[in-house]
C-alpha cells in the first residue's frame, strides 16, 4: 500500500504587514508568505528488463523528456490573486543520500505521431548520449518553477505557481542516484488590493467582419434571451481604435480592453479564410490577415523531426496575460517573430495559460455564418435533454501505435474518456476496430455516418488525420489503413437537430487554412508550402466540415491545426491527454460550458508538467471550432 504524502505546512498565507503607504482607501499594497516542507521516501527500483524504473509514492508526475532518463517528478501547484507582483521563489533542499544502481535507469519514450499515410509504430526506447554518457547530474538542478496567469472560474483570474520538485538525481557513469529526504519552498509576494469596477459587464464578446453583422446580430439577440449578455465587435471597428504590431495583436489588445472594462468570460471569433479557390493564408511567418475575414496567429514553433514548424493557433487571443498581470505578448525577446520556439537559444518565453474561453467559426461566406449560427441558436433552444440520443456517447478508434496492456491504445483512449463521464452518459456506443472480426460496427464509412445518424451527445475520434480524412489501423496489422472517413462523405450525416460535441484525435484534421488550389498544388511543393493533405484536393478540413453540414455534422468540433502527439508506449500523453482531459473535466470536475472544459484541459496541462518544445508544440495547435459558451 502506498504511502500517504507527508506534507508539514510551516506557515500559510502569513501577512508579514503592509507596505509605507497606502495607494488610496480602496488600494493597498500587501506582502504575503508561503513556506512548505515536504517529506520525501526513498525511491522504489523496479527492474524492467534491460533497464530499471523509479518511483516515489509522493510523486505526482514524471520528468519525461524523449532519450533522458525518466525521473520522478513531484509538482506543487498553488493559486495567488491575480497581479501579484515580486514573486520570489527559494528552495531548500534536504539531506540527500546515495545508492548504487547495477542498470541503467529507463529512458522517456520517443514522440509519436498522428499523421495519416505515415506508418509510426512504438518507437523502441533510445538514450540521449549526452546524458547516459556524463557524470553530471541529471536534472543539474532539485527544482524548476514557473508563474502562469489564468483563468480558474466563473471570470475568476488567479497567478498560478508550479514548483516542479526532482528528488532524484541521476549520474549515468557513475552508476548512482542522489535523493532528497525532504524539501523547503518559500514563496514571497506583493499584491495590490484595490476594488474593482465595470463599465457594463458581459460574458461573451463575439468579433467578426461588418459583412456578417446582420446573422451575427440575430446570434446576439438570441444570447441575451438566453441570459448570456452578449457583445459585438467587428473587425474594421476593431482595427480603427486599437493598435498592435499586426491585426491578430490589435484583436488581442481588443480582447485585453473588454476583459477589463466588461469583465468578459467568452470570445467568438466568427470568420475564416476569404475564398475557397485560392487563398495566400500566411502574410508573413507570424500571421494570416489580407485573405482572412478574421485574422489567425502562426506560431514559429520548431521541432525538428516533426516538420510542422508554425501551425495556427487561436491559443494566442486566449492567453492575455503573464505574470504580474502584463500583456501576454508571445514576443518576449522583441525580435518580430511570434511564439519562436526552437532547439536554438533566443526563444520566446509565453505564459500560454488560457486567461478567457475562446472558439472559433471559421467561416468563408454568409452562408456557412447562417448555417452555423442557425445550428447554434437552435441547439439552445430546443434541444431536449432527456432524449435518449443526449445519453449516449460514440467512441470510435482503433490501433494507433499500440497496445496499452492487451488494449489497442487507440480504443484505450476512448475507454478511459467513457470512463470519465459517469451518470452523463447512460449509452456507450464504441466503433472499434476490434469489433471487426465479431462483425460488429467498426470504423468505416457507412458505421460512422450510421451513429451522426442516429445521434450522440460526444463523440471522439482517436487515430489519425490529416485535413481531409480521419482513419485508424486494424488491431492486428498497423501498416494496414481502414476506411475511416472522408470529408466528400459527410454528406451522410443526417442527424438533423442531434448535434454531438465532437473531439477528433488525428492531425491536422482542424487545420482550417486550406483551400482548393493550394491543396490541388501542395503534393509538388516544398515542405514549407505543402498543407499535409498528401495531394488529396478540399476546401474544409475534416472538422470544420461537420460544422457546416446544414442537415446534421456537429455543433463544436476539437481537433488540432498541426501534427497531433503522443509519447510512445504512454498513449494518454500530449495531444490524447488534452482530448481526454476534456471530458475528465466535464464529467469529473463538472465544467458547464465547452470553452471551461477545452481550455481547462490546456491549463491543467500547462500547471503540471515543466513546457518545452514539445510541450509548446502540444497545446498550441489544440484548437476548438464552435462556440465556447456552449453547455456541455
Amino acid at each position: 500500500m502506498k504511502k500517504a504524502v507527508h506534507i508539514i505546512i510551516i506557515g500559510i498565507l502569513v501577512l508579514s504587514g503592509l507596505q509605507a503607504s497606502a495607494i488610496s482607501l480602496n488600494e493597498r499594497s500587501v506582502s504575503y508568505e508561503i513556506s512548505k516542507t515536504f517529506i520525501l521516501s526513498a525511491p522504489i527500483i523496479e527492474d524492467s528488463g534491460e533497464y530499471i524504473k523509479l518511483s516515489l509514492p509522493e510523486t505526482t508526475n514524471s520528468l519525461t523528456i524523449s532519450g533522458k532518463p525518466e525521473l520522478p517528478m513531484f509538482t506543487y501547484l498553488i493559486d495567488i490573486p491575480f497581479g501579484a507582483k515580486n514573486i520570489k521563489i527559494k528552495f531548500t533542499p534536504g539531506e540527500e543520500s546515495k545508492i548504487d544502481l547495477d542498470k541503467k535507469i529507463q529512458p522517456s519514450p520517443q514522440i509519436v505521431i498522428n499523421n495519416f499515410e505515415k506508418i509510426c509504430e512504438s518507437m523502441p526506447l533510445t538514450e540521449d548520449t549526452d546524458i547516459y554518457l556524463s557524470n553530471q547530474r541529471y536534472p543539474a538542478n532539485w527544482y524548476d518553477s514557473k508563474v502562469t496567469c489564468g483563468i480558474k472560474s466563473n471570470k475568476n483570474r488567479v497567478t498560478y505557481i508550479s514548483i516542479y520538485i526532482y528528488p532524484i538525481q541521476y549520474s549515468p557513469q557513475q552508476d548512482k542516484i542522489y535523493c532528497l529526504n525532504k524539501a523547503t519552498v518559500d514563496i514571497n509576494y506583493d499584491i495590490t488590493i484595490k476594488k474593482q469596477s465595470y463599465d457594463e459587464e458581459y460574458d461573451l464578446l463575439i468579433i467578426a467582419p461588418s459583412k456578417f453583422s446582420s446573422c451575427v446580430n440575430k446570434l446576439v439577440k438570441h444570447k441575451n434571451s438566453q441570459n448570456i449578455k452578449t457583445l459585438f465587435k467587428t473587425t474594421e471597428s476593431i482595427y480603427d481604435n486599437y493598435s498592435g504590431f499586426d491585426k491578430p495583436e490589435q484583436i488581442k489588445y481588443c480582447i485585453k480592453d473588454m476583459i477589463e472594462t466588461h469583465n468578459i468570460e467568452f470570445v467568438l471569433l466568427v470568420g475564416g479564410l476569404k475564398s475557397y479557390f485560392y487563398a495566400k493564408d500566411r502574410d508573413d511567418c507570424n500571421q494570416g490577415s489580407n485573405a482572412w475575414y478574421v485574422p489567425v496567429r502562426y506560431t514559429n514553433i520548431i521541432k525538428s523531426g516533426l516538420h510542422d514548424d508554425g501551425a495556427i493557433s487561436d491559443l494566442y487571443y486566449s492567453d492575455i496575460y503573464e505574470e504580474g498581470g502584463n500583456f501576454s505578448s508571445w514576443d518576449s525577446n522583441g525580435d518580430g517573430v511570434y511564439a519562436k520556439i526552437s532547439n536554438s537559444p533566443g526563444n520566446d518565453v509565453i505564459d500560454f495559460s488560457p486567461d478567457i474561453y475562446v472558439g472559433r467559426l471559421p467561416c468563408r461566406n454568409k452562408l456557412e455564418v447562417k448555417i452555423t449560427l442557425r445550428k447554434i441558436i437552435q441547439y439552445e433552444r430546443i434541444t431536449p435533454s432527456d432524449n435518449s440520443w443526449f445519453k449516449r456517447m460514440v467512441g470510435i478508434s482503433g490501433l494507433s501505435h499500440g497496445f496499452q496492456g492487451d488494449q489497442p491504445d487507440g480504443e484505450y483512449l476512448t475507454d478511459l474518456a467513457f470512463g470519465y463521464m459517469g451518470d452523463i452518459i447512460e449509452e456507450e456506443v464504441r466503433i472499434y476496430s476490434s469489433n471487426e472480426e465479431s462483425g460488429e460496427s467498426f470504423p468505416n464509412t457507412n458505421e460512422i455516418a450510421k451513429v451522426f445518424t442516429n445521434g450522440a451527445r460526444y463523440i471522439f475520434f482517436s487515430g489519425h488525420g490529416h485535413p481531409l480524412r480521419w482513419t485508424t489501423h486494424p488491431v492486428d496489422d498497423i501498416n494496414t489503413w481502414l476506411e475511416g472517413i472522408h470529408v466528400r462523405k459527410m454528406w451522410k450525416f443526417f442527424n438533423l437537430k442531434k448535434l454531438p460535441i465532437v473531439v477528433v484525435g488525428g492531425c491536422h484534421n482542424a487545420q482550417f487554412n486550406i483551400s482548393f488550389l493550394n491543396t490541388y498544388r501542395a503534393k509538388d511543393e516544398k515542405y514549407d508550402q505543402w498543407y499535409w493533405t498528401h495531394g488529396d484536393v478540399g476546401t474544409h478540413c475534416f472538422c470544420w466540415r461537420m460544422l457546416t453540414i446544414p442537415w446534421g455534422g456537429a455543433i463544436v468540433a476539437i481537433g488540432g491545426t498541426g501534427l497531433t502527439t503522443s509519447l510512445s508506449n504512454n498513449p494518454n500523453t500530449g495531444n490524447s491527454k488534452l482530448a481526454t482531459d476534456f471530458f475528465r473535466y466535464i464529467g469529473e470536475e463538472n465544467a458547464s460550458t465547452v470553452g471551461e472544459a477545452f481550455s481547462k484541459a490546456i491549463g491543467d496541462f500547462i500547471n503540471m508538467n515543466p513546457i518545452g518544445l514539445w510541450e509548446s508544440h502540444v497545446i498550441t495547435i489544440w484548437n476548438m471550432l464552435g462556440d465556447p459558451s456552449l453547455k456541455t
